[in-house]
């Protein structure tokens, strides 16, 4: 992994927007040479290598709401921004049945320098964006944006997108509102609970600094239209917008 390149991306770097988003799943890509057939790479642009439309969908957001936005430079493959470090799945061995060989055989050293190299780098970042804010009056709202696949484990998941929370409800409940009115079929705490603490890096920054934090759920299903993001970012972007002026 060249030293001078970061692991992550930030958007609108500059902005104070009562609006932090993260997008720990925004990138396929991996830092490493490695062995890879043709199934590890069709597995890498699945939803297991990344959450599809996640990204486009943030860049889109941050645009249209002068928010500051933070990704993922690497596939969660690779390691998982959105999990804490003592979780077996930080760092998958196999993923879909295969073995990922960027992960085979790896020590309690390399795994230490994988964390202090990507996953601590970018949860500093998160804060530096936070902190910007705070000290300057300004205590925005954390919303980590990510997409799941419409059929797990042959389970079809048919809605369109899950509102997770656990201690903000009122917002939850807001914003999930709004997107109904505006043509979206919504859950809440689905296909993931923040109750469950399935928010992680919502609940990380958002907790810590006393701030409200909630992590949206698309359906991947909904980006295969041409101008998606487009699209769901208008949309979107009204509903967090009107949240943000209450």
């Amino acid at each position: 992994m060249p030293a001078t390149v970061p692991p992550f991306q930030v958007l609108a770097k500059g902005s104070l927007s009562p609006l932090v988003l993260t997008c720990e799943h925004a990138s396929r890509r991996l830092p490493v040479t490695a062995p890879r057939s043709a199934a590890l790479g069709k597995l890498l642009r699945s939803h297991w290598g990344w959450d599809i439309g996640g990204w486009e969908l943030t860049r889109e957001l941050s645009r249209r709401l002068g928010a500051g936005a933070i990704g993922g430079r690497w596939s969660r493959l690779y390691i998982d921004l959105n999990r804490k470090v003592d979780d077996p799945t930080l760092i998958r061995p196999v993923a879909e049945g295969l073995r990922l060989p960027w992960n085979a055989r790896l020590g309690v050293r390399e795994i230490e320098r994988r964390i202090l190299a990507v996953h601590a780098p970018y949860h500093a970042e998160v804060d530096r964006l936070i902190l910007r804010r705070v000290v300057r009056g300004v205590r925005p709202l954390v919303l980590a944006v990510h997409t799941f696949t419409p059929l797990l484990d042959g389970e079809r998941r048919d809605f369109d997108l899950g509102v997770l929370y656990r201690d903000h409800t009122t917002q939850a409940l807001r914003l999930g509102r709004r997107c109904a009115e505006l043509g979206l079929t919504v859950r809440y705490n689905q296909p993931y609970s923040g109750i469950a603490g399935l928010m992680y890096a919502a609940e990380r920054h958002g907790l810590h600094h006393g701030l409200p934090c909630l992590e949206l759920e698309l359906n991947q299903g909904l980006f295969e239209r041409r101008g998606a993001a487009a699209r769901l970012g208008r949309l979107l972007a009204r509903a967090i917008g009107e949240l943000l002026a209450r």
